[in-house]
Formats: structure tokens, C-alpha cells, sequence
């Protein structure tokens, strides 16, 4: 819906920053949420129309800033839409995401924490093992970068800071020579190294068809990429139905642990935090019975074997189930290509704890409900989102589970996005 006064300026003060990278002031009209701003800090700004019912603005200048305001590390700060807290300090930054987070579970979850949250933070660079860059290319250019902020315009880059340095290395070499590779048009390419980074897989998607020796050809040009996949990007083409170039998967280390992963499979993006999140989510867990749901390609399930007599891991993926399965054939785990509703739906009560790592979306009612009914001692749930978290945390809560401890995992500093453990046992 349009609202009258779009367009017109406004000047306001911020109280707190809100889940999503803006700043929350409050108007006569309602809730405005802008960007690029801090608590604390009075603004003018241009307001946008109203979508679905929230109001955005933009900055146009600062009134008052904040003495928590930096300049940023990167010169595409405030256009490329990657990051949206390199105006303010890293430590700041863990105290925002922590407000957040505490937030949600009250605003949302109606459910007041007993609790401290920990918070497990790492260097806040060069930390992303996985990015997803833009091209486009015609007969006068070729372009690789960031979509804008709030907006799907390219932003060319030549380097990012929150990316590996193999990464930007391979980025560097995008030049004349690697771009003659790419037909014209658009297209992405999402490069994931390993945790030596020095090895990689580069995966293309695209809606035109690969040259012949497409993938050769960027491996003898780029020898850090060990496979290359190209993928007729439309809703029903998976990574894993693609033409591939080389062997389809790279090993990644975490300390004594070893997974296959390959292309179009989910793992953690922040090469820094893989040991601490291991730890966070194992802790002191032991026993019989381990049930790990939205496994990936099992982070945890490995780990989890060590520690339990029986593993069972669930991932309806079939690109991640693929590597799941390579993963776990040394260790005492079964692997299910299902989805947890599925497995849950016919589960016995058998299972001491319960590790669910769902996508943002979260938890789904009826995954829920068959959490409840079968009832483990522990339900630890990892999330990438903190309202679906404090979502699902109350339901579990009505069901009959307590919480134990909450930890925020920095995994993506320099952005909005809080990634956290939360310990549950039952009641």
C-alpha cells in the first residue's frame, strides 16, 4: 500500500536496532525502519512506502551520530548489501545481536529467559568459507560482484573482507581471460573452500547451457577449484543433476573430524567458529540414543557418535543426504533421506537427545508436536533465525521442556544475522 506521505523527510531518533540490520524509530504514523543507522543516533530521512504493513526510510543525514559510529573497512559499505554493521565496532556489534536475540524471545516467544545469554565470537574477517557472487557479462563487460542493498542491481567488487583469502584470490583472477568462459547474460557462481583454504568448489548457475569444456577450462585457469558444476538454474534443477568437472567434492577438516562435501551441499559458512559450534551443540552430552534432524552432512552427527552408542541422522536434502551418507559409513550412525516430519511421524520414544539444526523457516508444527510426544531428556536446537528460535522455543516450553542454557554463535559478524544454540531438557 502507498501511503500520502512518501517521499516526504522526516527527522527521527532511534531507540534500538531490530532483527533484519535496522534502526526502530517510532512516529507519529507508527514504527519506521531504516538502515545504515545506530541507536541513539537522529536522522533525517526519506520515507518509502508502506509494504505489508512496516514502514522503511532511507538516510539522507545524520542529525546526531552515534560515538559508536565507525568508518567502515570496506569501500562498498553502504551499497552492496552483503554486510550492514561495518559503521559500528565488533564488540558493539555482539551487544546488538545479544539485545536481539533477548528480544525476540520476549517480544515474540512471550518467553522470559532465566538464563544468560553466552556469546562465542571469533575474528570478525576474512571468516566466510562460502559466497554467492552476481555476474553479468555482455560484448562490453564483465561484471562479478554483490546485489545492492535492498535491491537486486549488481555492485561490482574487486575484493570483500569477510570472505577467505583464497576466495578473494579467485575473485581477483576473474579477469578478461576467466570472463571469455562465461556466455553473455547473467548468472551466479558460488565458490566454497576448504578449511585449508587452498581447495575449492565453483558451482554456476545459470539459464543458458555450459561450453563443452566449460569446467576444464576455469579448473586449468584457477587451479585452487578442484570441481566445477554448472546448473541450468530453473525451480526443478538441483546441483547434483548439473554437468560436473572433477570430483564433485572437497574435504573439509574440523579438527578430528572429516566430511565430504559437495556441491549444493549445506555446511557452516564461518571457517573460524566450527570447532566452538561443535563443542556448544556436543557439550557434555553422552549416552545411548542421539537423534540429529536437518543433519546436513552431518557437522554434528559424527561428533555425536563418538558419544553415543546409537546415531541416527535425518536430511531430506538430496544433495547433503548424498555426503551424509559417505560421511557416517566409518562411524556407528544410520543416515535416512527423509524429511524430519517423516521420520518423526513413525519415531518410538527411544531417543535420549535430539539435535534439530532447521532452516530459517524453523521448526514446523508438526515436528514440534512429535518432539513433544516422544519426549528426549535434551532437545538442543541450533537456529539461523532468532524469531523462528523464540517461535518454537515457547511451544517446546508449553510442551513440557525448561531452558538450559543459550549461547549466540557469531558466525556471520559484520551482518544482521544471529546464529544460536539453545539447550532444552524436559521438565
Amino acid at each position: 500500500m502507498v501511503v500520502e506521505d512518501a517521499g516526504q523527510t522526516r527527522n527521527v531518533f532511534f531507540e534500538k536496532m531490530v532483527y533484519g540490520g535496522e534502526g526502530l524509530a517510532r512516529t507519529e504514523d507508527g514504527v519506521l525502519l531504516v538502515p545504515l543507522v545506530l541507536p541513539g543516533e537522529s536522522a533525517t530521512v526519506e520515507l518509502e512506502e508502506r509494504y505489508k504493513g512496516v514502514r522503511r526510510g532511507r538516510l539522507l543525514q545524520l542529525v546526531q551520530p552515534s560515538s559508536d559510529r565507525i568508518a567502515p573497512e570496506c569501500p562498498y559499505f553502504a551499497r552492496c548489501g552483503g554486510c550492514h554493521y561495518q559503521h559500528v565496532g565488533y564488540e558493539r556489534q555482539l551487544e546488538i545481536k545479544q539485545q536481539i536475540l533477548g528480544e525476540c524471545f520476549e517480544r515474540i516467544g512471550k518467553y522470559r529467559l532465566e538464563v544468560p545469554i553466552n556469546v562465542l565470537s571469533a575474528g570478525p574477517w576474512h571468516y566466510r568459507n562460502r559466497t554467492r557472487f552476481q555476474i553479468e557479462k555482455d560484448a562490453s563487460r564483465f561484471e562479478i560482484g554483490y546485489f545492492e542493498l535492498l535491491s537486486h542491481r549488481l555492485c561490482p567488487i574487486e575484493v570483500c573482507p569477510v570472505i577467505s583469502p583464497a576466495i578473494n584470490e579467485v575473485l581477483r583472477k576473474f579477469s578478461p581471460v576467466v570472463a571469455a568462459l562465461f556466455p553473455d547474460g547473467k548468472a551466479e557462481v558460488e565458490l566454497f573452500a576448504s578449511d585449508s583454504d587452498q581447495e575449492m568448489l565453483a558451482t554456476v548457475y545459470s539459464d543458458q547451457t555450459a561450453a563443452p569444456d566449460f569446467g576444464n577450462a576455469l579448473r586449468n585457469a584457477i587451479p585452487s577449484i578442484q570441481s566445477v558444476c554448472w546448473v541450468r538454474d530453473s525451480p526443478a534443477t538441483k546441483p547434483e543433476e548439473g554437468t560436473i568437472w572433477g570430483s564433485g567434492a572437497i574435504a573439509y577438516h574440523v579438527g578430528e573430524f572429516h566430511y565430504r562435501v559437495g556441491h549444493g551441499s549445506f555446511f557452516q559458512a564461518n571457517r573460524f567458529l566450527l570447532k566452538q559450534l561443535i563443542s556448544v551443540v556436543a557439550g557434555d552430552l553422552e549416552g545411548k540414543t542421539a537423534l540429529d534432524l536437518y543433519a546436513g552432512v552431518g557437522l554434528f552427527t559424527i561428533p555425536l557418535a563418538r558419544r553415543f552408542d546409537n546415531v541416527a541422522a535425518v536430511e531430506s536434502d538430496r544433495a547433503s543426504a548424498r555426503d551424509l551418507i559417505s560421511n557416517v559409513g566409518p562411524v556407528s550412525a544410520r543416515a535416512y533421506e527423509l524429511t524430519a516430519e517423516k521420520f518423526l511421524a513413525t519415531a518410538s520414544r527411544d531417543w535420549e537427545v535430539v539435535v534439530a539444526d532447521p532452516p530459517r523457516a524453523g521448526l514446523s508444527k508438526i515436528v514440534t508436536e512429535h518432539l513433544c510426544r516422544l519426549r528426549p531428556r535434551r532437545v538442543v536446537y541450533v537456529s539461523c533465525d532468532p524469531a523462528t528460535l523464540a517461535r518454537d522455543v515457547a511451544a517446546l516450553a508449553r510442551g513440557g521442556y525448561g531452558v538450559c542454557s543459550v549461547s549466540l554463535v557469531d558466525q556471520f559478524p559484520q551482518t544482521f544475522h544471529v546464529e544460536s544454540v539453545v539447550h532444552m531438557s524436559r521438565l
